[in-house]
């Protein structure tokens, strides 16, 4: 990969952290999750939101629940579990959004979110947003906290062949789900 290539990559990838305060907190699921519980217990501890949405289920069968591991680990850090609601079906991007949508329309929360700070990967960042923008009411405003998964960051993700090959992939899932119609662009 090439020097453009990567600077390219990364400027569409990496999107830049804007946290406010907003109504919710939107957790996308991972099962590798102590960078996300150290980030939400510190946006919590700060009062960034009084609510938080985990959203994430089991991508393979022996995998964990990832929403319910998520909040247990959130919970011992000493955030009320009153404070958490669950979605615990969603298998990918798309069903995190789609199956947390439906939670807060049934329990009338929809309506009266205003605001919502996403929380997910540094290279996630964008097709999140582009999948919860396209499914969420329009008048909702979103803002963004990432972490570094996996030890890497916008400033060295191609180096390790690894996540090299994960930031690629998370590249062309956006351009399948654009062409599929399942996330609209920024």
């Amino acid at each position: 990969m090439n020097e453009e290539e990567v600077k390219k990559i990364t400027e569409y990838l990496f999107l830049k952290e804007n946290v406010v305060q907003a109504d919710l907190g939107f957790v996308f699921g991972t099962i590798h999750y102590k960078e996300l519980v150290d980030l939400v217990s510190k946006l919590d501890k700060e009062k960034f939101f009084n609510k938080i949405l985990i959203s994430g289920g089991k991508k393979f069968p022996e995998s964990i629940i990832e929403a319910k591991s998520i909040a247990t680990a959130l919970i011992k850090k000493g955030i009320k579990a009153e404070c958490l609601l669950l979605e615990d079906k969603a298998t990918n991007t798309l069903e995190n959004v789609l199956f947390s949508r439906r939670l807060l329309k049934s329990k009338g929360a929809l309506d009266k979110i205003d605001s919502i700070l996403l929380i997910t990967k540094n290279y996630h960042s964008r097709r999140a947003l582009m999948t919860i923008k396209k499914y969420f009411p329009k008048d909702i405003k979103f803002s963004l906290a990432t972490y570094d998964a996996y030890g890497f960051n916008k400033d060295d993700w191609w180096v390790k062949k690894e996540n090299n090959k994960r930031v690629v992939n998370e590249f062309k899932k956006i351009e399948r789900y654009l062409a599929k119609g399942d996330i609209k662009e920024l």
